[in-house]
């Protein structure tokens, strides 16, 4: 967002927190406890949801330079993404010819910038995913057709400073589509030019979607965070806007009455709010203040996922008491959701395990927790 979108966004939130409400949808939704748990769904969800949709990366600013490279293989399909010579992004399979050794795992540069090298026999690839070296290979490899023996693409896209790309190498997506007009509310925030601190990996007891419930209503603050968020966020406000499957809600800084004695030309309002986005179908991003933050939820099996929680600042640390200052914030907002989210939602995990029946309720001021549901729900029956 603008500086003078900013500035609106403190006026609906003020008057949010004036009037002691919140963005409300028109009913509550309610769902029976096994679409967290039934085996048949889980496995629709896996197949349909993170294979053949279009899944998100990271931001821009996670491959800066030519040779930056980033892998996973959360999906249950090996992914590689890098950054090319000429400023633009490459997709493959990340498996090579060879034996199908994965070239690299998580953030990497590539051999002198300019090749991807596997560890097992060191056959190398260049950033367009050609087959460029074969130790031994005339001898070894005798009427190897080159050619035809690089990296397999993948579709991959990047707008508005978010990178996406399609596991599955037979499809193809619409980066419009997938966006929505959820792209233009990033502009302001620094996808494209932060510096990449580091990512930490949790490993939940939790299934996935239960796991992507607690990033997307703030009615919880105070009760489970009276000490950490609830002293910093206001409870039960937000500003909810959806963008196609996507969504993007605001919510108020306990400070942001400090605004009302300054002229608004003065305002630094991110100082005073903070955002979370929602992308399709298992990421969200968090903005506050001068820094952003991805969380990226994978399924493991029916209860459990792993978590992907990365921190984006303005700059390289200036000195290493910076350095350290920054990774301290990064564990904290890390401790607070495996300490206090976590270690309720995984209790929360056991009753759904018990096979009870029931139906859970989502209320009218839970709209990211209604919209995320509802977008699986709709993507797996256009697929079923």
């Amino acid at each position: 967002m603008q500086p003078h979108q900013l500035n609106d966004e403190i006026k609906t939130l003020l008057d949010l927190v004036s009037r002691k409400t919140t963005s409300l949808t028109e009913s509550i939704m309610e769902m029976p406890v096994a679409n967290y748990s039934d085996p048949q769904i889980f496995e629709q969800e896996r197949h349909e949801l993170f294979r053949n949709q279009p899944q998100f990366v990271g931001p821009s600013c996670l491959l800066p330079e030519p040779g930056d490279y980033y892998a996973f293989a959360d999906t249950g399909i090996p992914v590689l993404v890098v950054r090319k010579a000429d400023g633009s992004l490459g997709a493959y399979l990340n498996a090579c010819s060879h034996r199908g050794a994965p070239l690299g795992d998580g953030w990497g540069q590539a051999t002198n910038q300019r090749l991807l090298t596997c560890p097992y026999h060191a056959w190398a690839y260049d950033l367009d995913g050609n087959l460029a070296a074969v130790p031994f290979g005339d001898e070894g490899f005798t009427g190897l057709d080159r050619s035809t023996a690089g990296l397999r693409p993948l579709q991959v896209e990047e707008k508005h400073g978010l990178i996406y790309v399609m596991p599955n190498p037979e499809l193809r997506f619409d980066i419009n589509e997938v966006l929505g007009e959820i792209g233009p509310a990033f502009s302001g925030f620094g996808l494209d030019n932060h510096h990449y601190l580091g990512v930490k990996r949790v490993e939940t007891q939790i299934s996935w979607k239960l796991n992507m419930d607690t990033f997307h209503e703030f009615y919880h603050f105070d009760a489970l965070h009276p000490e950490t968020i609830a002293q910093m966020s206001y409870s039960n406000v937000c500003h909810y806007q959806q963008f196609g499957r996507n969504h993007l809600m605001s919510s108020p800084a306990r400070s942001i009455h400090e605004l009302e004695q300054q002229a608004e030309q003065d305002w630094e309002p991110r100082n005073h709010m903070s955002f979370v986005s929602y992308l399709f179908p298992n990421t969200v991003i968090f903005v506050v203040a001068d820094h952003f933050q991805t969380w990226r939820v994978y399924p493991v099996n029916r209860d459990k996922s792993v978590v992907y929680h990365s921190m984006y600042i303005p700059q390289p640390p200036a000195n290493a008491e910076e350095q350290a200052s920054y990774e301290d914030y990064f564990q904290m907002i890390n401790d607070v959701a495996v300490n206090e989210d976590y270690t309720l939602v995984e209790k929360m995990q056991r009753g759904i395990n018990s096979g009870i029946e029931r139906n859970v309720i989502i209320g009218r001021n839970e709209p990211g927790v209604q919209n995320m549901h509802r977008q699986i729900k709709e993507c797996l029956a256009s697929t079923a």
